[in-house]
């Protein structure tokens, strides 16, 4: 024999090792598939855009939230009806501190900024239970800030609520 079928055999055990190798890397660069209901999705994106609305009216020093933070507490009061359990409370905490922020009698940003915080741990909650819902959207944190230092943002590039025009680029990305 000239051991040309042990050369084939392994040409193609390195052959099959080698796709097996380069199917497990992509899968772990594709992103988790989402396990909610679509509707559910598409409240949960609703919220976050209204989140978004609120988070810039702050970093601007804008007090006028009360509109968003309704909008916000109602999408995520309305994906909670439809969202897997381990999304269900989270989304309802989210709902119950979006509300608390619109039920703000005075325009006072300290005030506006610490409910704020209240909604950014609740919406972080709802982000970190469905690792899907965190796809496009990015974390930042500020060490100056009281209360919850933590928000959402949907694009890169700082933009503090907590600090407004006085430290508008103060804080780093952090984990969800």
């Amino acid at each position: 024999m000239n051991g040309r079928p042990a050369v084939l055999l392994a040409c193609a055990v390195i052959g099959v090792a080698s796709i097996f190798i380069a199917c497990s890397r992509s899968r772990e660069a594709v992103p988790e598939s989402s396990t909610l209901p679509a509707e559910t999705g598409a409240r949960i994106d609703e919220a976050v855009a209204a989140y978004d609305v609120v988070r810039g009216a702050l970093a601007e020093d804008r007090g006028d939230v009360k509109t968003s933070a309704t909008e916000l507490a109602d999408a995520a009061r309305l994906a909670s009806v439809s969202a897997p359990a381990t999304v269900r409370r989270p989304l309802e905490e989210l709902s119950s501190a979006a509300r608390r922020l619109a039920g703000l009698e005075s325009s006072d940003l300290s005030d506006a900024r610490k409910a704020f915080g209240d909604v950014s741990q609740a919406l972080i909650a709802v982000l970190s239970a469905e690792p899907s819902l965190q796809q496009g959207r990015h974390v930042y944190e500020c060490p100056m800030a009281k209360g919850y230092k933590k928000w959402v943002q949907v694009s890169e590039g700082v933009s503090n609520p907590y600090m407004g025009s006085d430290m508008l680029q103060c804080g780093t990305e952090a984990d969800f």
